[in-house]
C-alpha cells in the first residue's frame, strides 16, 4: 500500500497544458499537522533541487535526486493511506476506474523510458569502441580509421533518431507519444473534484510531483526535442506550489538555452559527450588530410590529449546510466505493486 501513490502520478498531466481552460482544484488552508508537515517536506525537497547549480539541471545525478524525491514524497504520504479507502469509497466511482486505466498506461510509459536509456547505452558502446581503438601506441593510421568508424556510428545514432522524425513528418517519437497520452489522461480527469479529504490532498501533491519528474525524464531522454518542457500550472496555498513553479522555470530556461545552442541531446552528460565526439571526429579527419609527417605528428599528440578528455566524459555517462536504470526500474516496480495494492483494496471493500 505504501506505493499506491506512485501509480497516480500521471493522471493530472493536463494541468501542465497551458491551453486547458480548467484549473487545479484549490485546497482550503488545512490545519492538520500531518498534512502541513508533508507539504513542508515537499517544498523543502523542491528547493533543494532548485539550489543546484544551474548547469547541473538535467544531469544524471540531478535526475536521480528528482526521482528519489518522488519516492520519498510517496513514502511520506503513507500516513494518509488508512483514510484512502474511506475517501475513495465516498468519491465518484469514475475515480477508481480512471486510476486502474491510468496505471496500465504508466507502466507502458516506464517501459518506453527504459528503452530510451537503452539507446544511450548503445551510444556508449560505440564510444567505447572508438576509445579502445586508440589505446595501443603509437597511434597509427589503422587505429585512427577504426576510431573514425566508431565515432561515425556515435553521431549516426543521434542523427538517425532525428532523421526518422523528419522523414515521418507528423509522426512523433515514442517519448512524444507518451507526453500526449499523459496529457489526454489528465484531460479526462481535470474536471473531477480532488478535494475529498486529506488523503486526496496528499495524492494530489504526489501526482503533481510525479508528473513534473516524468516530464523531466521525457525531455532529458529525448534527442533534439521539438517541444519545450511543459509547465505544470498549480494554484493553491501550499508553499510547495511556489517552489515547484520556480524550479520548473529554471529547468525550462536551461532546456531553451540548449535548444538555441543546437544541442543534439538534453541530458547533460550525453550533450557534453556528443560535443566532444564531433570535435574529436573533426580532428581525426583533419589528420587524415595532413600534408606532411611532421604535421601529422603534432596532431597525433592532440589526438592523445583529446582522447583523454573524451574518456573522462565517457566515464561520466557510462557510470551514470546504471543509477538511472535502477531508479526507473524501481519506479516500474512501484507502479506494478501499487496497482495490485489498489486492486486488493477494491476486492476487500
Amino acid at each position: 500500500m505504501s506505493t499506491l501513490f506512485a501509480s497516480l502520478g500521471a493522471v493530472i498531466h493536463s494541468f501542465s497544458s497551458p491551453r486547458s481552460p480548467h484549473r487545479v482544484p484549490v485546497f482550503e488552508a488545512n490545519s492538520d499537522p500531518a498534512l502541513l508537515a508533508f507539504e513542508s517536506e515537499v517544498s523543502s525537497r523542491l528547493e533543494q533541487l532548485r539550489s543546484t547549480d544551474g548547469t547541473g539541471y538535467l544531469s544524471i545525478e540531478w535526475l536521480c535526486q528528482a526521482m528519489e524525491m518522488v519516492l520519498s514524497t510517496h513514502a511520506y504520504a503513507e500516513v494518509f493511506v488508512p483514510n484512502l479507502q474511506h475517501d475513495a469509497t465516498n468519491s465518484d466511482r469514475k475515480w477508481t476506474n480512471s486510476f486502474l486505466d491510468n496505471s496500465v498506461k504508466l507502466l507502458d510509459t516506464c517501459v518506453i523510458l527504459k528503452e530510451a536509456v537503452a539507446e544511450i547505452k548503445s551510444y556508449c558502446g560505440h564510444l567505447k569502441v572508438a576509445l579502445r581503438a586508440l589505446e595501443k601506441e603509437p597511434t597509427g593510421e589503422v587505429q585512427l580509421k577504426r576510431c573514425m568508424k566508431a565515432l561515425n556510428k556515435c553521431m549516426d545514432a543521434l542523427k538517425r533518431r532525428d532523421d526518422a522524425v523528419n522523414y515521418l513528418g507528423h509522426r512523433r517519437t515514442k517519448l512524444e507519444n507518451c507526453s500526449s497520452m499523459l496529457r489526454r489522461m489528465g484531460e479526462r480527469l481535470n474536471m473531477e473534484d480532488a478535494s475529498n479529504g486529506n488523503s486526496c490532498s496528499a495524492i494530489y501533491t504526489a501526482q503533481i510531483i510525479t508528473i513534473f519528474v516524468y516530464g523531466l525524464l521525457s525531455s532529458a531522454l529525448s534527442l533534439k526535442p521539438r517541444r519545450s518542457l511543459s509547465s505544470i500550472s498549480v494554484d493553491g496555498h501550499s508553499s510547495w506550489c511556489f517552489s515547484l513553479i520556480n524550479l520548473q522555470q529554471s529547468v525550462k530556461e536551461q532546456i531553451e538555452r540548449k535548444k538555441r545552442r543546437g544541442s543534439n541531446a538534453v541530458l547533460e552528460e550525453l550533450d557534453m559527450a556528443d560535443i566532444a565526439v564531433r570535435k574529436f571526429h573533426d580532428l581525426i579527419q583533419e589528420i587524415s588530410h595532413g600534408k606532411s609527417s611532421s604535421e601529422k605528428g603534432i596532431q597525433v599528440l592532440k589526438v592523445t590529449e583529446g582522447s583523454k578528455a573524451l574518456q573522462a566524459l565517457f566515464m561520466d555517462l557510462q557510470q551514470g546510466i546504471p543509477a538511472l536504470e535502477s531508479h526507473l526500474e524501481n519506479t516500474y516496480r512501484n507502479l506494478l505493486r501499487s496497482r495490485m495494492a489498489f486492486l486488493d483494496m477494491e476486492l476487500g471493500s
